[in-house]
């Protein structure tokens, strides 16, 4: 295995995996919602979310869809306008896009959203709610 300096450390040092302590609250395929701080993250990868996009995402994670009422809701809890919220979408295809993942948003027209549920690493599009540090610790390898 090739070395490398990476924060700081000598040349030559064995790299070693940093491990997320932060307990999973629901997974959706490629996606996992975690914990303090919430966050999103494909493929293990934090995907860089503002706090409303991340919010959104989260909706959608755990439901697999938002009605117009619950995004108003959504919006109006973290201090934002539903009007809004075409741009956010657009930011999230965006970024979704600069991390090469397909995009997660479907919009429903005169209902709300639907996830698009990108396969795991195992080929798994189905939800998967906490559970023990054990269970989270593994999917989230």
């Amino acid at each position: 295995m090739a070395s490398s300096a990476f924060f700081g450390e000598r040349p030559g040092a064995r790299w070693r995996p940093v491990i997320d302590c932060r307990t999973a609250i629901a997974r959706r395929g490629a996606l996992t919602l975690m914990d303090d701080p919430i966050e999103i993250l494909r493929h293990g990868v934090p995907m860089g979310l503002s706090p409303t996009e991340t919010a959104l995402i989260a909706l959608l994670v755990r439901r697999g869809r938002a009605t117009q009422g619950e995004i108003a809701a959504l919006f109006a809890d973290v201090g934002s306008s539903a009007a809004h919220l075409s741009v956010n979408i657009f930011r999230i295809r965006r970024k979704f896009a600069a991390a090469g993942a397909p995009d997660p948003v479907e919009v429903l027209r005169g209902w709300g959203l639907r996830l698009r549920v990108e396969p795991d690493a195992r080929g798994s599009t189905s939800l998967w709610i906490g559970g023990s540090g054990d269970i989270a610790a593994g999917m989230t390898r």
